[in-house]
């Protein structure tokens, strides 16, 4: 196990969220497009919502590799139409939006703050407690 791994799980964390970021910035930017569906994105190896969860221990080689063990980035987008469009047929709920663009925002904020403190110990490790 390197000492460096959890930082590589929290990367890919930030890796899926700057994605997400970029796809609600595409969903507000077409909020006025006729036809539009909004789109979500999920990580491929979602584990509920929690960047924190248990690592999986890989017993066999021919076990797949989770993300904090060198896991490509694997990201599912697909559109979401879960209300009523207006009349242009656009899909895209403002307000909605703007909520997942904040708590998004919130979650990066969060993973960047682990990322930092996890660098900081590192650090003070590697200069001996000084």
């Amino acid at each position: 196990m390197s000492i460096f791994s959890e930082v590589n799980g929290m990367a890919s964390a930030l890796n899926f969220h700057i994605e997400r970021q970029n796809l609600i910035s595409a969903n507000i930017a077409n909020v006025d497009t006729p036809g539009y569906a909004s789109k979500e994105i999920l990580r491929g190896d979602f584990n509920g919502g929690s960047e924190f969860a248990l690592e999986l221990q890989r017993t066999n080689d021919a076990h797949f590799k989770t993300a904090s063990q060198g896991a490509d980035d694997n990201y599912d987008v697909f559109e979401v139409r879960d209300h009523v469009p207006g009349n242009d047929l656009n899909y895209v709920s403002l307000d909605k939006e703007m909520a997942k663009l904040n708590a998004n925002t919130l979650r990066y904020e969060t993973v960047s703050k682990v990322v930092s403190h996890q660098l900081g110990v590192l650090k003070y490790a590697a200069q001996d407690g000084k």
